[in-house]
């Protein structure tokens, strides 16, 4: 995908269409959110643990932040539609299912399982 195609893609967004770039997806929800899931490198759903989560959602947020410093039509968004970012971290089963695993906003980190 070109930059040109990214920045098209990234004007979708606040009309309800996801934007897949890697292992992140950004999409809106109906609650005022931009919605920011990163997808766990870990294959066997038995192997997670918090401190890989953790890993991966820093990682997901440093990725987030770089995409932002290169598209500034994302911070525009997000003002213009007063949207609050919350970040995700998921398990993809090999696309039979997703299983959310914790979300954060404004750093406080919401666990979905133990």
């Amino acid at each position: 995908m070109t930059t040109d195609d990214i920045r098209q893609r990234i004007w979708l967004i606040p009309d309800g269409v996801p934007l897949k770039l890697g292992n992140m997806t950004i999409r809106t929800s109906d609650t005022d959110k931009l919605l920011v899931t990163g997808w766990t490198n870990t294959i066997h759903f038995q192997n997670i643990t918090r401190e890989k989560i953790l890993e991966e959602l820093k990682d997901l947020k440093d990725s987030f932040s770089d995409l932002t410093n290169s598209f500034s039509e994302i911070n525009d968004i997000v003002e213009t539609n007063r949207l609050t970012i919350e970040f995700h971290m998921a398990y993809d089963d090999s696309g039979k299912v997703g299983i959310g695993i914790c979300s954060e906003i404004n750093g406080t980190i919401n666990w979905y399982l133990n």
